[in-house]
């Protein structure tokens, strides 16, 4: 199995939450071995934090070297929103909060941050070329996902997360996978649809 030590970006925050989500996330793991057998290159897409306050979240990957240029997805319907920073050879970085104000009170977010805290990552995307065909590789090795894919196939943008790994009870880490075609963003209902999904959680 590939070791995921090894995955470093010379940096020393990310390399530790990496670090720390490969080994608490079964999926995730389950990918890396999938990657070793099918000569898939390992690729992180982008992280992803749930926190409470975005700018004070995102401070210490900015000292880093993280940069905000205006980047965010935003959905007041359904009460969060979410800045992307980015830094030259690293994965991107999505923070996401519920609104301040009465919109916060329909999202999933604060409720997550009060069980789980802010230090952990929520997600990790690993970017694939085929998504259809490693879904359907990890549904042979025993993964979940939450719902369908989100993206039409030959779309820019296709994605899907893994039914949630189970923490006291609660739905807490899962997998991304991301499929890109030309296209580096995030479309806003495709990450509402993905927040809804990451309710499920595995069945064992």
């Amino acid at each position: 199995m590939k070791d995921t030590e090894h995955l470093t970006f010379n940096d020393s925050v990310i390399d530790g939450l990496l670090a720390a989500y490969f080994k608490g996330n079964e999926a995730a793991s389950t990918f890396v071995a999938l990657s070793e057998r099918e000569s898939w290159p390992l690729t992180i897409d982008h992280i992803a934090f749930r926190c409470l306050d975005i700018d004070r979240r995102a401070q210490p990957f900015i000292d880093g070297g993280y940069v905000f240029e205006g980047e965010t997805v935003t959905y007041p319907d359904q009460g969060w929103w979410a800045k992307i920073y980015r830094k030259s050879g690293c994965p991107a970085l999505f923070v996401d909060q519920a609104y301040d104000d009465a919109r916060g009170e329909k999202s999933i977010i604060p409720q997550w941050v009060e069980k789980f805290g802010e230090n952990d990552l929520h997600h990790a995307a690993m970017r694939v070329e085929d998504i259809d065909q490693a879904i359907h590789l990890l549904k042979k090795a025993g993964v979940e996902f939450a719902g369908p894919t989100v993206g039409n196939p030959g779309s820019r943008l296709r994605q899907i997360f893994s039914a949630s790994e189970i923490r006291d009870g609660a739905a807490y880490t899962v997998l991304e996978l991301t499929e890109r075609n030309g296209y580096t963003g995030f479309y806003h209902d495709q990450a509402n649809r993905l927040m809804q999904s990451s309710v499920k959680k595995k069945s064992s």
